[in-house]
C-alpha cells in the first residue's frame, strides 16, 4: 500500500510550486508598483513641473579614458535659491562638446513645490527609468511564468505512465 506524502511526480510538493509561483509574482508585482510610482512621478513632472534655465557646472565621468561616459551636473535658480541636479542618465563622450559643455545652458524641469526634484528637460531624461523598468518587469514576469508553466507541465507528463508502461504496471499488480 502506498502512502500519500503530498509529492508530485517529480518529487516536488504542490506547496513548493505554489511558493515559487507566488513569490516570483509578488516580486514582479512590487516592481510593477515601483514602475507605476516612477511613471506617476514622471507624469506629474511633465505636466505640472516648471522649466528653468540651468548651467552645466561639471561632468562626472565613469572613467578616466577620453571616451568614457559622463553625467552632467546642472545648477539652476528658483526664487533666488540655487539648486543642483545630477542627471540620472549617462551620456556618451561626444555629448560633452555638443549638448553639455561646461558652462553651457540647458533647460531643467523641476517640481514646483519641491525644486530639488528636477531633471534635465528632455523626454528621455524624464521618462527613461519608467520605460526601462516597465519593459524589464513585463518581460521578466512573462518569461518566468511561461518557463514555470512549461517546466511543470513537462514534469507532469513525464511522471504519468503511458502506453506499455501502463500495461506493465497493471500486469505487475495482477490486474
Amino acid at each position: 500500500m502506498e502512502k500519500f506524502n503530498g509529492t508530485l511526480g517529480d518529487g516536488s510538493t504542490l506547496f513548493n510550486r505554489l511558493g515559487w509561483f507566488l513569490g516570483l509574482n509578488l516580486a514582479w508585482l512590487l516592481l510593477a508598483v515601483l514602475t507605476v510610482w516612477l511613471g506617476w512621478r514622471s507624469y506629474s513632472l511633465s505636466t505640472s513641473g516648471s522649466v528653468a534655465d540651468g548651467t552645466v557646472v561639471r561632468l562626472l565621468e565613469d572613467g578616466v579614458a577620453f571616451d568614457s561616459d559622463f553625467y552632467p551636473v546642472v545648477e539652476f535658480q528658483v526664487d533666488s535659491k540655487t539648486y543642483t541636479v545630477q542627471s540620472q542618465n549617462n551620456y556618451r563622450w561626444w555629448n560633452r562638446y555638443t549638448r553639455f559643455p561646461v558652462g553651457g545652458q540647458v533647460e531643467v524641469r523641476y517640481e514646483t513645490a519641491n525644486p530639488e526634484n528636477a531633471e534635465i528637460n528632455t523626454w528621455w531624461d524624464v521618462w527613461n527609468e519608467t520605460i526601462i523598468l516597465g519593459m524589464f518587469t513585463i518581460f521578466a514576469a512573462i518569461s518566468v511564468n511561461v518557463y514555470l508553466l512549461f517546466r511543470w507541465r513537462s514534469q507532469r507528463v513525464a511522471a504519468v505512465p503511458q502506453g506499455d508502461d501502463i500495461r506493465a504496471a497493471t500486469i505487475g499488480r495482477g490486474v
